[in-house]
């Protein structure tokens, strides 16, 4: 026998009551009012945008269930203290960081804490448990000066000209661990820095060169600050893997295309990935906003100018937007992302979407290659460029590798008039 839905004591709102007369919304609401209660029975004026955004997320009963944590209860209940400073700083010393960094992440989507990079956040954080735990302070002098000038210094470049990524932090992380690695290896050779040889870097090298090939970095940046003696650094070739045949890569496009038992976030991803070669980083940078619907024809902005869609391809992109995964939550509930993601205001991580394409073996790079060795046999490269957002020297280098009969192209101004 169904029960009636019944109206909210709170809000008269008709629907399944959650808990003591309360609809969901209004509970999550009651529950986040007594966290972040100032102690005199109102919330501290700058997280009320927190608490209005948070309130109103789709799932309440997730929200509810992400309060009574412990560790989240006592966060909120610190930063809802008026003595205490809601900055970066003061996030930065609570644990653990993955809930810490959700809290950052939503307190930036809802303007409490100014913008910052996530992910130069969370290296930073890495970076000072990793500089604490050395025990030797002359190598920790080294690995911190190293990793601030040299490092840390990188990725807040990258900071500057767009979002940081994880494969950027995580290659970061693994440059720091090489070179704690190799000055211990040093000291088990009775060896520092200073009187370090030729023989020493070539045994450090041999036998494990791909596994300690990040120490290069390290290595060049020791002689240069002249801690170092001057030496040679091996160096093996690597080459990027060979592009998937034109015929291996239309067979994968047909499948994504039309195999229904693929997830439709993944066929679209990677229908970008092999039909205009872009790559994750910039896929996950696009939004709603640049998918086009105009006279029936549909164009995603690429670059200028935007590039007209292939039916069934259209088709399949304006089922994604109406499908979108990840709105649900206080994160993401107005997110114009094409592919949101978990955190506040953030995109899906390429790591997200490379694991999904791997699951499916659709070869990324290869791929990538593949498609755009294709088209440039098809048009100008300099236009090219233009429409998918590559640099003229990309897309002119790989018309000459291709033999491309516009290798050669010219292209007329853009603003030429007759």
């Amino acid at each position: 026998m169904n029960i009636p839905p019944l109206a909210c004591d709170n809000c008269g709102t008709e629907g399944w009551r959650y808990r003591r007369g309360l609809c969901g919304p209004c509970a999550l609401a009651a529950d986040l009012r007594a966290v972040l209660d100032n102690g005199d029975g109102a919330i501290r004026p700058e997280l009320l945008p927190f608490f209005e955004g948070f309130r109103t997320m789709t799932n309440p009963g997730a929200g509810i269930q992400w309060i009574r944590r412990p560790h989240v209860h006592q966060m909120l209940r610190t930063l809802a203290d008026p003595a205490t400073p809601i900055t970066h700083e003061t996030l930065d010393e609570m644990s653990p960081w993955r809930s810490v960094a959700y809290l950052r992440d939503l307190l930036m989507l809802h303007g409490v804490l100014p913008r910052a990079d996530r992910h130069l956040i969370l290296f930073q954080r890495w970076l000072r448990d990793t500089l604490t735990a050395i025990s030797d302070p002359d190598h920790r002098q080294v690995i911190t000066r190293f990793a601030t000038w040299h490092v840390l210094h990188r990725l807040r470049r990258f900071a500057e000209r767009g979002p940081v990524t994880d494969k950027q932090t995580g290659s970061a992380r693994i440059e720091v661990r090489q070179a704690i690695a190799f000055l211990s290896w040093l000291s088990q050779r009775d060896r520092e820095l200073p009187n370090c040889g030729q023989a020493d870097i070539d045994a450090w090298y041999a036998g494990a060169y791909t596994a300690r090939r990040r120490t290069h970095a390290f290595l060049r940046w020791a002689m240069r600050a002249k801690l170092l003696p001057r030496m040679t650094v091996p160096h093996q070739p690597t080459t990027n893997p060979a592009p998937i045949s034109q015929h291996q890569r239309l067979a994968v496009l047909r499948h994504l295309l039309t195999d229904e038992e693929i997830p439709l976030l993944t066929r679209v991803a990677a229908t970008l990935v092999l039909l205009y070669s872009q790559p994750l980083t910039r896929i996950l940078r696009l939004t709603i906003d640049d998918v086009r619907h105009h006279n029936g024809q549909v164009s995603l902005c690429l670059g200028d100018p935007p590039t007209p869609l292939p039916e069934p391809f259209a088709e399949l992109l304006l089922r994604h937007l109406d499908q979108r995964l990840n709105l649900t939550t206080a994160t993401n509930q107005n997110s114009r992302w094409l592919f949101p993601g978990r955190r506040g205001g953030q995109p899906m991580t390429p790591d997200a979407i490379e694991r999904r394409l791997r699951d499916h073996q659709i070869a990324i790079l290869s791929g990538r290659t593949s498609a755009l060795r294709q088209l440039v046999l098809q048009a100008p490269a300099p236009v090219l460029a233009r429409m998918l957002g590559y640099s003229d020297e990309q897309t002119s280098r790989v018309a000459s590798e291709a033999g491309s009969p516009w290798s050669r192209y010219a292209p007329v101004g853009e603003h030429h008039h007759a």
